[in-house]
């Protein structure tokens, strides 16, 4: 009997004799530009929805940044009472000190800006004779200018009341949400925790403090810096001599809040105002500010910002002029403490994210320094070993390679 040979069996997976292959389905070529398209068209409907509130945002903006600033004083007193109690007390002595300032100054103020108003044509004819004899032919040019804006100011007089009530309607308003803000910050920052992986809870509340002593800091450190800037003008005013004191010295504190061009302008008015007296007067003036503003620039400002925030002076020119640009005033004022704290998000966040997947070593003290912060790569893939040496850079035998070539022996 011939011995029989045994078939060879046909693979597991093989298909069936006589099957046809699998066909693979491409999916339609207007899927890809379609789902592009929808992007586009979410994006810039966000940006139209953003640019018709600009106005409501803005005054979100300034509640959360309010809160932040006084977000410290209430966890110190939560510590003794519940926290709506402390919310409750530290706005009620927030209102009551404002209205005892006003009690205080507004009458003088008012007194000081009537006559300011009434002496204006006096002041304007006074600097006119002084400039002829300096400089005829550009004294015309000049006290055209100044009594043009002295027209316009006048006329913004006229819708003063208006714009007064509109803007202790906002302010108030603005109080209200920043106390709700604080009355829910605890649940908010567990809620957005909770969206956050284990993990990663323990950095994100980092960040999350960072920001908030970030946008608190710069409005705790930029109004007592005006506070103080407002004080020492008043005292130097009154003892060079030069009138109106207390509206100079508020004009003064007014252009603290603009970094960088505000105390320059704000010393203009007070210079004027001194020259029509007399050139040594305002010779006086010029030395005092000059010394005041190199004392700020120098000791007060960066000693304040150092320990509340630390936001470049480029990033706050640049969010105040979009800032403006968007919202007016309000956008002004609010835009840096959010470019603050969008600074915070891009050094500790986006930065320390991007050196881990390039595998460059991060310079920042928050970057992450261990593979805890990163994807597990898996054997084989990019990624350190134990002793520091590039899974790359490793020969089959486990030695190191420099250069790409196997080490010798």
């Amino acid at each position: 009997m011939a011995p029989t040979t045994a078939r060879p069996a046909a693979p597991v997976d093989a298909p069936p004799v006589g099957a046809r292959p699998p066909q693979t389905v491409s999916a339609p070529w207007w899927r890809g530009p379609a789902a592009g398209a929808v992007v586009l068209a979410l994006a810039f409907a966000l940006l139209v929805l953003a640019y018709l509130l600009a106005r409501p945002l803005a005054l979100l903006l300034a509640a959360v940044v309010v809160a932040q600033a006084l977000a410290p004083l209430v966890d110190r007193l939560e510590r003794r009472l519940p926290r709506g109690a402390a919310v409750a007390l530290v706005y009620v002595v927030l209102v009551v000190g404002a209205a005892l300032a006003g009690w205080l100054a507004v009458p003088t103020l008012v007194r000081q800006g009537q006559q300011l108003v009434i002496a204006a044509p006096g002041l304007i004819g006074r600097g006119r004779a002084w400039f002829a004899e300096v400089d005829p032919v550009g004294a015309d040019r000049v006290v055209a200018a100044v009594q043009a804006a002295v027209d316009r100011f006048t006329g913004a007089l006229v819708g003063l009341p208006l714009a007064v009530v509109s803007s202790t309607l906002e302010i108030v308003l603005v109080l209200f949400m920043s106390a709700y803000w604080l009355a829910a910050a605890p649940a908010l920052r567990r809620f957005v925790l909770g969206l956050v992986p284990p993990d990663r809870q323990g950095r994100a509340d980092g960040v999350l403090t960072a920001v908030g002593e970030t946008m608190g800091g710069y409005v705790r450190a930029t109004l007592a810096n005006a506070v103080i800037v407002g004080a020492l003008v008043y005292g130097g005013l009154l003892v060079i001599g030069v009138d109106y004191p207390l509206v100079l010295a508020l004009i003064a504190a007014a252009g603290e809040l603009v970094p960088v061009v505000g105390p320059i302008l704000a010393s203009v008015p007070a210079l004027a105002i001194a020259l029509t007296e007399s050139p040594r007067q305002a010779a006086f003036v010029l030395a005092f500010y000059l010394v005041m503003q190199q004392l700020e620039s120098n000791l007060l400002l960066p000693a304040m910002m150092r320990r509340q925030a630390d936001i470049p002076p480029l990033v706050s020119l640049f969010a105040l002029l979009a800032g403006s640009a968007v919202g007016g005033l309000l956008g002004a004022l609010v835009a840096i403490p959010l470019a603050g704290a969008l600074r915070v998000v891009v050094v500790r966040v986006l930065a320390p994210a991007e050196r881990s997947w390039a595998g460059s070593p991060g310079d920042a003290p928050d970057a992450p320094n261990d593979r805890s912060d990163t994807p597990d790569d898996g054997p084989g893939k990019r990624g350190d070993l134990p002793d520091g040496t590039a899974a790359a850079e490793r020969g089959a035998d486990g030695r190191a390679n420099v250069g790409g070539l196997p080490a010798a022996g």
